[in-house]
């Protein structure tokens, strides 16, 4: 199976499209506070998704989810923000360090099939 991948101008394009929808759906519901949450998190949601980046997707889903357990359990902020922050910041600085050379060499081959692809219709 393939990964949709689009390039960033769509994906940010759909992704605000989706955010004003949700805002139009909380303004009619009235349903502000955790529903904003929900709004703001498909932003990044949405790009990390079409854009191909699925560990970044399931980090920030994580995070605004934790956010909306916050709500929903009444979970104190003093214990929670600072697991997520610290989860956060190991996360940034493993992808960088593991997941980054793999992505780039993933784009690599794919680029270098499509090249091969274009050369071989001709």
């Amino acid at each position: 199976m393939q990964r949709l991948q689009l390039s960033k101008r769509k994906a940010n394009t759909i992704a605000n499209g989706l955010f004003l929808i949700c805002l139009g759906v909380l303004f009619y519901t009235d349903f502000w506070w955790p529903g904003i949450l929900i709004a703001i998190w498909i932003l990044p949601a949405t790009r990390e998704f079409l854009t191909g980046r699925l560990y970044d997707l399931f980090i920030t889903s994580a995070i605004f989810f934790g956010l909306f357990a916050v709500y929903i359990f009444h979970i104190e902020w003093a214990v929670l923000m600072p697991v997520m922050l610290v989860t956060g910041g190991i996360y940034i600085i493993f992808r960088e360090y593991y997941f980054s050379d793999n992505y780039e060499a993933e784009k690599n081959i794919e680029i270098e099939k499509r090249i091969e692809e274009t050369h071989d219709d001709k």
